[in-house]
């Protein structure tokens, strides 16, 4: 008799305990509902501890409602102006507790439609807090909201909500935030994401110089030659890769990646004149001097052309000069022949300069320039 009063007092002890953490649910329940009525933020703290106790409970936390009343209440948390700051993971918060209450196997759900529907209204609120964020040039937070979206985006995606905003646009926008935070590696790794879902020239293009600016130049090449095979007819993929030849010295790689990229756009006037920049560097001045005609040719405005060709002839003056100040005293049809030809060069250097001053009228290196030609010439 005494062993069936203890059984029965434990089976009740059981259910007072199940009936307990039952009503921590229906406490938070009834809480939520006051805070809705009269936006009382101690009603919201009470339904966050009842909702957090049942969350833990054995009983309870099996159950899909206890955790989508969490994503309610938690949800209100991330909204509410002051709670808001005492946590800045509510919003994530109440992601994964609706996510768990989908997840669970639970019959007595009802719910799972409003659970979605907050889900959505969630991606809404934390794309635009990405936005906000951005615009106040907060790119950490940013990046942080933007790429929250991939998760967001999946969990609709597997309920058949439509999204949003897209998936690739939130990456894109993560990796712009971080690049701007100064976050390379994680900028990089929203890239690589974006190239494995579309290949687009961009994402290859921003990607490389990320790689460049960490250091890992063979990366940068690489992924600048898959873009290139990729899309062949696309010149700023080539002029990226002409600027790595250029910096490493790569001349003759350089100019016939120039002569790609002209043949793509002809009417380029800045590629005639990077030819003409590569032919110089290579000690080719009479090729130079050829690009940066075609330069002037096409664009007569292309102030650095015009500058390069003449500092071609001025600077071929210096050669002449040397010879000069080299000579005896009584070598003076040498010294004259010499001087010609310095005065030739001076001749033809001396229009470009001008031109120059025509379009920037205080371009120090022109007026230098001319300067120094004028002066020669008078003599």
């Amino acid at each position: 008799m005494k062993k069936a009063i203890l059984i029965t007092a434990i089976l009740f002890a059981a259910i007072q305990i199940s009936f307990a953490q039952s009503s921590k649910v229906m406490a938070a329940y009834n809480y939520l509902d006051e805070y809705k009525l009269g936006k009382d933020g101690e009603d919201l703290v009470n339904a966050k501890e009842a909702i957090d106790a049942a969350c833990l409970n054995e009983t309870t936390s099996i159950q899909a409602k206890t955790w989508y009343y969490k994503g309610l209440i938690y949800q209100l948390l991330a909204k509410d102006e002051l709670l808001s700051k005492t946590d800045p993971n509510f919003m994530s918060e109440a992601l994964s507790a609706y996510e768990k209450a989908l997840s669970l196997d639970d019959k007595k759900f009802r719910n799972t439609d409003d659970a979605l529907l907050y889900i959505k209204q969630i991606s809404g609120d934390v794309f635009n807090s990405g936005v906000d964020a951005y615009q106040k040039s907060d790119f950490n937070k940013a990046y942080k909201d933007f790429y929250a979206m991939k998760d967001i985006n999946k969990t609709l995606t597997k309920f058949g909500i439509d999204l949003v905003v897209d998936t690739e646009r939130c990456l894109s926008n993560a990796a712009s935030a971080a690049e701007s935070a100064g976050m390379n590696k994680e900028a990089i790794a929203a890239y690589e994401e974006l190239i494995g879902m579309n290949k687009k020239a961009e994402y290859y293009r921003l990607a490389a110089n990320l790689y460049k600016a960490e250091g890992d130049k063979t990366k940068a090449m690489s992924l600048l030659d898959q873009a290139a095979e990729l899309y062949p007819d696309d010149v700023n993929i080539v002029i990226d890769q002409l600027n790595y030849y250029i910096e490493d010295n790569k001349l003759n790689e350089a100019i016939d990646k120039l002569d790609k990229a002209i043949a793509l756009q002809p009417e380029n006037d800045m590629l005639y004149f990077v030819k003409g920049n590569a032919y110089d560097k290579n000690g080719d001045v009479e090729l130079a001097i050829v690009e940066y005609e075609k330069a002037i040719s096409i664009n007569p405005k292309n102030d650095k052309a015009l500058y390069n060709a003449g500092a071609m002839y001025f600077l071929g003056a210096n050669e002449y000069i040397k010879q000069m100040n080299e000579l005896n005293y009584n070598e003076t049809k040498k010294y004259n022949e010499l001087d010609a030809k310095r005065r030739e060069l001076y001749l033809k250097a001396k229009p470009y300069f001008e031109k120059v001053l025509e379009l920037i009228p205080d371009d120090e290196a022109s007026q230098k320039a001319l300067f120094k030609i004028n002066s020669a010439l008078k003599d």
